[in-house]
Parts: structure tokens; sequence; C-alpha cells
């Protein structure tokens, strides 16, 4: 109830000034005195009666419900308008409780409110809901002000009453339709946050239980299996039982679950009441039963969710509240909900399935695992740049040419998505051919250049590339590298120097007709060497790179750590500098040269 106490002046045409005093007699509508003795006999009995002559004439033709109650609340005096605003007849209303005609009964404090405010000789300013004869339900802006008779003596009150029930409705539907306008727009923007389905699923549950219900549930079919992909509860006390729901009691795919003929159907359901029999329907067992009971379940509605045809889920809305029963309206709204999310929920889906499929193709142009090779700790490590939604063009391996040879390749093809992935697969097959035959990396990145400008159709991709051959022995592992226009890799040897090959040829699948050098390394144990992309020395922070001497010194700094644990450092200290997932794919290999007994 809204309330606003003012200090004002008493209104001219609600005050009156008592000139004498007659027992058992009222005010009638025209202002003049009458005896009714109907009525109970000690109703204002010795109350000082008000002459309001002219000014009760005026209070007769105003729209405004005028009464003047005594200090008991009997009703002394009502204007016609007060029989039109509250259903009776004026003489109906004379000798009643003002009381009685409140919807509501009035709390403690509001009458030491308006009493405070009465006694002080201000007026009071609220509202109140009035229940008519007929039964019907009127909003009143009432305003009450002190009644005294001719010496300042306070005798009662009289209020003015006009009814704001259309324009409270108007106000309550306007910030109704402001707050669902904010919820839909919240949720979506909840939802499109999310590339992933579930985690969309998600934040619509989340979003349903903060404004449409206490608990939302969202079910979907897998394969001919209900799977519940949300159970979320406003009442984080709750959430247990409600896990159990996901846990245990997903709805039967046989019954009459609504989700169930949601999915079936596509149908919607609502119902303001949810019967003992109802609920026993739709649990499986005894503990399926006491659960929901124990949440209190009294109002659902359910909706399918459908996109392009295809029903992905259902949702439903639960209320646990006995005062909160769905209806027609909150159906409308949940359905425009469902049908906004179920286009975005598709696609999160569909992108979903091309991040699975990009990252199951992305490992297929990896190897499994590295092998191990005596004599050599090797790890790797590759991060996709963003969503992970394309193939990146980043690639490495490594694999025995056989002969106690090793071929380690470390690359990057121009671009991203199907051409960059079908170019690294031409790489790493013409690589791992080619090194059957040839025993020279520069010789190497010539046949791989011939296959890609004779394969690669209208692509023409191209792509840096660094491989080199490993030759492990008892006290160290020789090494061959070419360098396809690839970052030359770091080697920190290990007294704590640093060097970096420099022999940087042409990008492969390009050019016809050219060469690539070798150049011979040795790797004494202790030394590591580390082969990175350009997404890592590109990282960038405030226009500043990461650069090759930042992996140097992370190189320095772990050294006397595990391979596996440098590769990570390096990972770590790209995204610690950068402040943000990567810009571009990450790929690196780190060797380090070990006893080999």
């Amino acid at each position: 109830m809204q309330r606003v106490c003012h200090d004002v002046p008493r209104p001219v045409l609600v005050r009156a000034v008592v000139r004498r005093r007659h027992s058992g007699q009222y005010l009638d509508r025209d202002g003049d005195m009458t005896t009714r003795p109907e009525r109970k006999s000690d109703v204002g009995e010795g109350l000082p009666l008000a002459l309001l002559d002219l000014q009760s004439r005026i209070l007769s033709v105003v729209d405004t419900a005028i009464l003047a109650v005594d200090l008991n609340s009997t009703i002394i005096y009502a204007n016609p308008f007060a029989g039109t605003l509250y259903g009776y007849a004026p003489d109906e209303l004379l000798g009643a409780s003002a009381r009685s005609l409140m919807a509501r009964t009035m709390t403690p404090e509001l009458e030491d409110e308006i009493a405070r405010a009465i006694a002080q000789g201000e007026s009071w300013e609220g509202i109140f809901e009035v229940r008519r004869k007929d039964g019907t339900v009127v909003t009143v802006r009432a305003v009450d002000s002190p009644l005294s008779d001719s010496q300042g003596g306070l005798v009662g009150i009289i209020s003015a009453g006009i009814d704001v029930s259309q324009e409270l409705f108007a106000t309550q539907q306007k910030e109704r339709e402001a707050q669902v306008s904010r919820f839909l727009a919240d949720s979506g923007t909840a939802m499109a946050e999310s590339v992933d389905y579930v985690e969309a699923l998600t934040a619509l549950g989340r979003s349903c239980v903060s404004f449409l219900g206490d608990l939302c549930l969202i079910d979907a079919i897998e394969n001919g299996v209900v799977r519940r992909m949300v159970a979320q509860h406003a009442d984080a006390s709750a959430q247990p039982l409600v896990d159990e729901l996901v846990t245990y009691y997903a709805p039967d795919p046989a019954g009459v679950h609504p989700a169930i003929q949601a999915l079936r159907t596509g149908q919607t359901s609502v119902s303001a009441d949810m019967s003992d029999e109802f609920l026993r329907a739709t649990t499986r067992d005894d503990r399926h039963y006491q659960i929901v009971k124990e949440l209190g379940f009294t109002s659902y509605l359910c909706v399918p969710l459908m996109a392009r045809e295809r029903t992905l889920g259902a949702l439903t809305i639960v209320s646990c509240e006995r005062s909160r029963r769905f209806s027609e309206d909150d159906l409308m709204l949940t359905q425009e909900v469902a049908w906004r999310a179920s286009l975005l929920i598709d696609n999160a889906r569909l992108l979903s399935e091309s991040s699975h499929v990009a990252r199951v193709l992305q490992a297929s142009l990896m190897p499994p695992s590295l092998p191990v090779i005596p004599g050599l700790e090797v790890a790797a490590r590759y991060v996709a740049f963003g969503s992970g939604l394309e193939v990146g063009g980043d690639f490495y391996d490594l694999f025995s040419a056989g002969r106690g040879a090793w071929v380690f390749a470390l690359g990057d093809v121009c671009g991203r998505g199907p051409e960059a992935a079908v170019v690294t697969g031409l790489i790493r097959h013409a690589l791992r051919s080619a090194a059957l035959e040839v025993r020279q990396p520069g010789r190497l990145l010539g046949l791989v250049n011939e296959v890609l400008l004779g394969d690669a159709g209208e692509s023409h991709l191209y792509s840096t590339l660094l491989c080199g051959f490993l030759r492990p022995n008892a006290s160290s592992v020789r090494l061959s590298l070419a360098n396809g226009g690839h970052p030359p890799p770091i080697v920190v040897r290990a007294p704590g120097t640093v060097e970096v090959p420099q022999n940087r040829d042409t990008v492969i699948g390009a050019f016809n007709d050219l060469s690539w050098s070798s150049r011979q390394l040795t790797l004494n144990v202790g030394d590591i060497l580390v082969a990175y992309t350009d997404g890592i020395t590109e990282s960038r922070r405030d226009g500043e790179f990461f650069g090759e001497q930042r992996i140097a010194e992370v190189v320095l700094e772990t050294r006397d750590q595990g391979i596996e644990d440098i590769a990570d450092s390096i990972i770590d200290a790209v995204r610690e500098f950068a402040g943000h997932e990567p810009t571009d794919d990450l790929a690196l290999m780190a060797m380090r040269a070990v006893d080999a007994i």
C-alpha cells in the first residue's frame, strides 16, 4: 500500500466547523439533520454535527467520495458520489464502520500513522483497496483531514476519495511491460553470450527463475532417451532436491508428463493447480512424489522449444507458491520466451556441433601422441584461437623415418577452415611419404612444395614450415634443419647461452623451382630447442609483441623443470602477457637432449 503523509492545510471542501451537538442525529445527503432510530442508538451519540450549508451542497455534486467519520470510525456523513464509488446508497453508509469497507484489514502501523497525522492537524494521503457492495474491489486514493468543532477540538475525520483503479492498473501494466522487456532482453543476452548448446540452455534456466517462476526444467530427447538438460530453482537451498530430479527422475518417455506431451506433439499446457492426483501420475515412485511435495509444486506451464520445424526440447516453469498461479497470460509470455530462446539455442547447437567437428578435424591433423625417443624429451602444445569453430592453420608432427632417424615438423598454413585443413593434410602426408626416401630436410621441403603446387587446386594456400631430421646417440642429438619461411627456433644451451639459427628460406606452396638449404646443429645433454608459430611471438599487449626474447627468458627460468612444464610455462606466459585468450593459434614443440641410458 502506497502512503504519503502531507503537512498541508485542510481542504476547504472537507473542513467542517461543528456548531452544535445533537445526540443520535446524522447529516443526511443534503446536509440536513435527521434522526434514524432504526440505527444503533449509540452511534454518534453526543457527537457534534457540522452544519455544512453551502459547503454541503457543493459536496453533494462533486465527483469525489466524501465521508465524515467520528473518532470510532463510524460514518456520520456520505455524499452521493460516495454511494456511487462504494456501491452503497449514502443512507446505507450512515452508521456503518469505515473499516468494513476495506478489502484488507488495516495494519496497526498504518492506523498509528494516520492517527499521528490527524492528531498533529495534518492531512494524510494513501491508497486503499475498498470492497464494494457487489464484492468487486476498487483502488481508492484517500485524503484524510481532521474534523474539528468550533473550539478547534478534534471530533472526527473527513475523508475524500477518488477511484484510481484504472490509473493504477495502467501504471502496473507499464511497469509489467517494462519488466517483460528487460527480461526478454536480459535472457536473450545471457543465451547469446554462449556458443555452447548446454550453456545456452543453462543461461535460459537462470533467467526464467529470476522472473517467470520458482523452478525451470528443460528436457530434450536425444537418441530416444529423455535427458534433463536444466533444472534450476530460484532458491539455492532447494537446489539439492532439484538435483535429484536431474539425476534420477527425468520424465518417463511413455508417461503423461507435460514435457513429454510437448516434445511429442509440440503442444503447450498450463494449469493453475497441480492436484495430488496429477502429481501422482507424473512421478515415478514415492521418493519422486516426496520431492515434488517438499518443493511445493503448485502450478505449472509447459511449452515446446522449436526451431526450423524441429523440436529441440520442452520448457517447464513451476510455481512453488500458493499465491502464484499461472494463467494464459503467463503462458503467452513463456511462449514468447521460448520462441526467442529456440532460435538462439538452435544457433548455439549448430555452432556447438561445428565446433566439435572442427576440434575432431584439428585433432586428426596432429599426431595423437608423441613417440618416445631415446636420448630426447619432447613436448608439444596447440591452442586454438577463439571458439575453435574453424580448423586453424598451425600444426606439428613427429614421426620415425627409420634407420634411427626421426622427423619433426612445425608449420603454419595461410588461412583457416577447410582449405587450410586440406593443405595441412597434404603437407603431413607428403612429409611422411618423402621422408622414407629423402634424408635431407631441404630436399624434403622441395618435394612438399611440388605436392602443394600440384594438388592444392584453386586454393593456392601457402605455408611456412620448419622441419628437421633428428639422430640421437648416446651423448647428443644431431639435428639437420630446413626453414621454409618459418620463425627460427630458439636453442637454450645447458650453460645458459641462447642461439637462434637463422637459415630461413621462402615459404612452400607459393613458387616453383626453388630450393631450400639445410643447417646442422648438435644438441648436447641439457640443451633445449623450442620451435613455435608466430601466434606466440606476435601476441601483443598495448602494441608490444611477446617476441623471441621472452621465450628464451621463460626457458632459462624453467630449464631445471621437465620438458612438459617448460612447454606449459611458455603458453602461460603468453596468456599472462596478452591478458586475454589468443588472437591467433598457438603451437610449439620443445625438446631437450638427455642421457640415452
